[in-house]
């Protein structure tokens, strides 16, 4: 059944915390990917019937397991910051699936939601709510948030919505990248957010992913 759009959009904004330049979407996945075997491996979303494909560095934490690792890599204001992202995210109706790879320092997060559709419009909102939360968030917070790209696509069946954001912490001369994805397919949708200390190109795994 389909739900509404704007709660989730409203929800998913609150997961990052801007860019300064006008949002515009461009297409996402209209060029055809190389055909070279991609190593990974795949993970079974038991509870929704969906399979991931990550790269094989990813192994799966729960939440307690995670905010333990969490705690041990970064500082404590880090920790908090974090640690609210995941509860936004968490209180999204569906369910949570963490992932890390020690190995890149990634984090990714999928989260199954009620059936969604989401239009171009739709995606358009959610980057301008982005825009305004992250730029209020920059205020208080000495931290700077770069938009690197917005996509959007409707293949049909299949709607895409993708945002990548580098975050500048200035007092620690540090960056890393925040990813996000909204996939809506065969009846389900899923989000994505990846947080990573290098602009990684995550498509050719997203675009394996079975519904």
């Amino acid at each position: 059944m389909k739900t509404s759009i704007l709660p989730i959009l409203l929800l998913l904004s609150l997961a990052f915390q801007s860019c300064k330049d006008n949002p515009k979407l461009e297409n996402i996945f209209d060029e055809e990917q190389p055909k070279n075997t991609l190593e990974g491996q795949r993970h079974f979303l038991e509870n929704d019937g969906i399979q991931l494909f990550l790269p094989e560095e990813f192994e799966r934490y729960s939440a307690s397991k995670y905010e333990v690792l969490l705690d041990s890599l970064v500082s404590k204001k880090e920790f908090e910051l974090e640690r609210q992202r995941l509860r936004y995210i968490r209180n999204l109706e569906g369910n949570n699936y963490i992932y890390f790879a020690s190995e890149l320092g990634t984090t990714y997060f999928a989260n199954t939601i009620p059936y969604a559709p989401i239009k171009k419009q739709d995606a358009q909102k959610l980057l301008g709510i982005i825009r305004q939360n992250q730029e209020n968030a920059s205020e208080v917070s000495g931290i700077e948030y770069t938009r690197i790209t917005a996509k959007y696509n409707n293949l049909g069946k299949t709607q895409i919505f993708k945002a990548i954001f580098r975050v500048d912490i200035k007092k620690q001369n540090r960056s890393f990248y925040q990813q996000a994805y909204f996939i809506s397919s065969n009846q389900k949708s899923l989000l994505l957010n990846i947080t990573t200390p290098l602009d990684l190109d995550f498509d050719p795994y997203i675009e394996k992913t079975i519904f």
